[in-house]
């Protein structure tokens, strides 16, 4: 079973300040014994200085014999606890101490040791002792010096040195647990704080949003994303709440019509006559509920995937003909004029005929919904470049600028268009809307109240058929000149 996250970074963090306390441990004792080191072979270096300056100031370098008293006076006494040798050019001995004596060993040729000496490391009397070789010329006589000391008290320091950081290893692991813990407890916090606010967060306040970080990491891109998920959900649960409350209001009124023209039919006897309009009201209410359940259908499979639209080479002018043939006799009963402005050839576009027919029925039907009796309404086709545009224009009410912004949501009209008595629901131009994306264009409105509105949508030319058409056209001519020929 996988530890807690809080568990796997405490862990985590333990290790790392575990490893991080043994390697300065371990760097501060490196560097403690490189320093003393140092330190020793400078005394070595410095007590040799010393030797060379007696000499130099005593003016031993010619008298073999003044050389051996006086450093034997000079260095027996002051210096007898140190181990130190000097021999002449001619390999005798100048001086030696007694410690020397422990351990006697000849010194190297002058020629061979470097100008700054080599460094000896030698055992005495069960002690490690580290000397340091060198050479000095006094008036033209060489000398060869050896100064040594043992290295016991380094060594003891550097055991106690070393000790001392033995000793504190488990205030260290304990430190780097506590640390650890803190850290991830730290690292961790605001993620807490992101899982108790989105507990809190239920369908009835979705509008709640997650603490907004200001650390511009991935805790911050996680919040901002959880919140950007949100307002999604949110989006998506007000839209299934608007669509529900506006299709039951919509559904309501001609289910009520409905009822209560079939209740008064029913109540007292009445005419043929009278049936029939009772019969007429059930049958119009009846294909509207029926039109509206048809578009919420439609939008419901549209969210759901299950409309799908294939584009295939079409005739746009057939799609126009085709609507102009269904919409004509309707806008003439509405005492409305109607103009199909459409080229004398085909016009191959790439489009579903059958939904790009349901857009221009959409279009057609809000042009004489609310165009008043008189108006005009004119349906327009023409190709330019590698589109085809078609255009629908009306003389009638016009959309207010402030309600353009919103006219292709679900369940939404113009302020203008709920007080002319047009009945409507507010679906069509939501689905228009819907169609002309899947054919990835756009449906574009110039209106002003009170003088008209034109919606209009170009999609592109199938330039392949189009090629063939004028071929075949051109063939066609051919034959009828020869014939006439």
């Amino acid at each position: 079973m996988p530890l807690p996250i809080r568990i796997r970074l405490s862990i985590s963090y333990f290790i790392i300040f575990s490893i991080a306390g043994v390697l300065l441990s371990a760097a501060s004792y490196l560097m403690a014994r490189h320093s003393l080191a140092i330190a020793f072979d400078h005394e070595l270096d410095e007590h040799l200085d010393d030797v060379r300056d007696f000499f130099v100031a005593h003016h031993l370098g010619s008298n073999y014999a003044k050389a051996r008293s006086e450093s034997d006076a000079e260095f027996r006494l002051k210096d007898d606890g140190k181990w130190l040798q000097v021999c002449d050019d001619r390999r005798q001995w100048v001086y030696r101490s007694r410690r020397m004596l422990i351990a006697p060993h000849d010194l190297p040729m002058a020629a061979t040791l470097p100008a700054a000496g080599t460094f000896v490391d030698f055992g005495a009397d069960n002690k490690q002792v580290r000397s340091l070789v060198r050479t000095f010329d006094i008036g033209g006589h060489i000398f060869v010096a050896e100064s040594g000391a043992t290295l016991t008290k380094t060594n003891q320091t550097l055991a106690l040195f070393r000790n001392g950081l033995l000793l504190i290893s488990p205030a260290i692991f304990l430190m780097a647990g506590i640390a650890g813990h803190l850290v991830s407890r730290r690292a961790l916090a605001p993620v807490s704080a992101i899982a108790r606010e989105a507990q809190r967060i239920h369908d009835g306040n979705l509008q709640m949003r997650l603490p907004k970080l200001e650390t511009r990491d991935e805790l911050a891109h996680l919040s901002s994303t959880l919140n950007e998920m949100l307002e999604r959900i949110e989006s998506s649960v007000r839209s299934v709440r608007d669509f529900t409350a506006y299709a039951s209001h919509e559904l309501r009124t001609p289910v009520a019509l409905i009822r209560t023209e079939a209740d008064l039919a029913l109540q007292y006897h009445r005419s043929n006559i009278e049936y029939r309009e009772a019969i007429s009201i059930i049958g119009s209410e009846a294909v509207r509920m029926s039109s509206l359940l048809d578009s919420l259908l439609f939008l419901a499979r549209a969210d759901a995937g299950g409309e799908q639209v294939q584009l295939e080479t079409v005739d746009a002018r057939g799609i126009c003909t085709q609507a102009c043939e269904k919409w004509r006799p309707a806008l003439e009963r509405s005492e409305l004029h109607f103009h199909a402005d459409l080229p004398a050839g085909n016009v191959p576009i790439l489009a579903d005929p059958r939904y790009l027919q349901r857009l221009l029925m959409v279009i057609l039907e809000n042009a004489g919904k609310y165009t008043p009796a008189g108006g005009t309404v004119t349906l327009q086709l023409k190709s330019a470049g590698s589109l085809a545009h078609i255009r629908v224009t009306d003389t009638g009410i016009g959309i207010p600028t402030e309600d353009r912004a919103f006219i292709f949501e679900r369940f939404r009209r113009g302020s203008n268009a709920q007080h002319t008595g047009a009945q409507g629901s507010g679906l069509g131009l939501a689905l228009a809307a819907w169609i002309a994306e899947r054919h990835h264009t756009a449906i574009q409105v110039e209106s002003a109240p009170g003088c008209g509105s034109t919606f209009s949508f170009a999609l592109p030319l199938d330039i392949g058929a189009t090629s063939s058409d004028q071929d075949n056209q051109s063939a066609a001519d051919t034959v009828v000149l020869a014939a006439s020929a």
